[in-house]
């Protein structure tokens, strides 16, 4: 049973289970509390004599800073797995996470109640998300976890600015997805584990910069040729400044004999798919004297 409470600052304190891990600017909430207070109580649960902080760490931070003595909180009994839970879902419908901090807090829900978060289909339905958005960024974030332990200093992030790019270690989800379904081709197993890894750096910090079109373009062609060094591949995929947009993929095997029929014609894959696509056209008779019947 919850109950509402005005309890002295001193008896608060956020725990470990917080999936927030900093309060981040609150300039402009410890000014509007200053003026108004707190308007909406935390919502802690009970620990011996004090109270762990399960939703509102910002708002604490924010009335610690405006120097009151109490605020408001609603008081419950929780387990680990549904502290953490509530204070996820509360935070991912504030937009109050970053990216990481989102996907480390589902994995810790994910061990710690297996029954309910045990999957990634259990964990999107209990907070309420699609499947295919968990699995995009567990995706992502599993590359980032084998370059940060090559000592590469890379942070994920949904969105970022082209200047947040520029630096090169703040790479897209999409990007990051990109690289790390691409590893996992068949072409591009073959490759022995040492090239695999130094290439999936180099690739990293190629494509970081780049826009999610030529991203695309060049991860692509990578998986087409991944014997081929980075700075090679990176020149063929975006050689074509004008481009032509193909609106479909080929299996990794067929791209690349594609690209060597065309490398062998003198031509280039965008130049060779619409002969090679009227030909058959011709032969399974839908081109009869030229003209399309």
């Amino acid at each position: 049973m919850a109950q509402v409470a005005e309890i002295p600052i001193t008896k608060l304190f956020v725990g470990k289970i917080n999936v927030r891990s900093v309060a981040g600017d609150i300039t402009e909430l410890t000014k509007s509390i200053e003026e108004s207070g707190v308007l909406q109580p935390i919502v802690v649960r009970p620990d011996k004599d004090r109270f762990e902080i399960i939703v509102g760490s910002r708002r604490f931070a924010a009335a610690k800073a405006a120097g009151l003595k109490t605020m408001p909180a609603v008081i419950r009994e929780m387990s680990d797995s549904e502290a953490i839970a509530s204070s996820l879902i509360e935070n991912i419908q504030r937009g109050n996470l970053s990216d990481e901090e989102e996907i480390e807090a589902m994995y810790r829900l994910m061990k710690l109640d297996e029954e309910r978060y045990g999957s990634q289909r259990k964990i999107a339905k209990g907070l309420g998300l699609s499947q295919s958005t968990i699995e995009r960024k567990f995706t992502a974030y599993g590359l980032v976890q084998k370059l940060r332990a090559r000592g590469e200093k890379v942070t994920l992030r949904g969105s970022p600015t082209a200047v947040e790019r520029a630096t090169g270690e703040v790479i897209p989800i999409e990007h990051a997805e990109m690289i790390e379904r691409a590893f996992k081709t068949e072409e591009v197993q073959k490759l022995p584990k040492q090239e695999q890894e130094q290439k999936q750096i180099e690739l990293v910090k190629t494509i970081i910069p780049l826009n999610r079109y030529d991203a695309r373009k060049l991860v692509d062609r990578f998986k087409m040729f991944p014997e081929k060094s980075i700075e090679v591949i990176r020149n063929e995929a975006l050689a074509s400044k004008d481009g032509v947009a193909l609106h479909i993929y080929f299996l990794p095997k067929v791209a690349r004999l594609l690209s060597l029929a065309a490398e062998e014609r003198g031509m280039s894959e965008e130049e060779l798919v619409p002969i090679a696509v009227e030909e058959w056209l011709k032969q399974v008779g839908y081109v009869v004297g030229g003209k399309m019947d």
